[in-house]
């Protein structure tokens, strides 16, 4: 006889991203992530050069959730912010990140999260 248990939550089979010029900030660069399953996008993340902030969305309440984080120096002064979205599907948050420098290279990271592990994380530089 076999005895096994299966999950509902869904894992993303890959994620897709990239970056783009920043709308409303000649300078800019915008990146984002998207974390997708048998072709369903489950949520992703964003960093807008214009206003300078990051963004999360989670699309299904599959007990996963979003993390996104920026990374930047200024001189000798390393800055990192970020945040996890848990909360569950069709939520979105996003987060100023205060004026950094314009043309300054940030490394935006974004994750799914899974209690409290990130995992499938996808790295890209942005620029503000």
């Amino acid at each position: 006889m076999l005895v096994g248990a299966t999950s509902t939550a869904a894992y993303a089979d890959y994620n897709t991203g990239g970056c783009r010029t920043a709308n409303g900030d000649a300078g800019g660069l915008d990146c984002w992530v998207m974390f997708w399953d048998d072709g369903v996008a489950l949520g992703g993340g964003d960093f807008h050069a214009y206003g300078e902030r990051l963004s999360a969305y989670d699309s299904w309440a599959d007990g996963r959730g979003v993390y996104v984080g920026a990374t930047w120096w200024e001189g000798s002064t390393r800055h990192d912010n970020g945040f996890k979205l848990t909360s569950g599907a069709n939520t979105s948050r996003s987060l100023d990140l205060g004026n950094i420098p314009e043309g300054t290279s940030v490394t935006f990271t974004s994750c799914q999260t899974d209690d409290g592990a990130l995992l499938n994380c996808r790295t890209q530089t942005a620029r503000a």
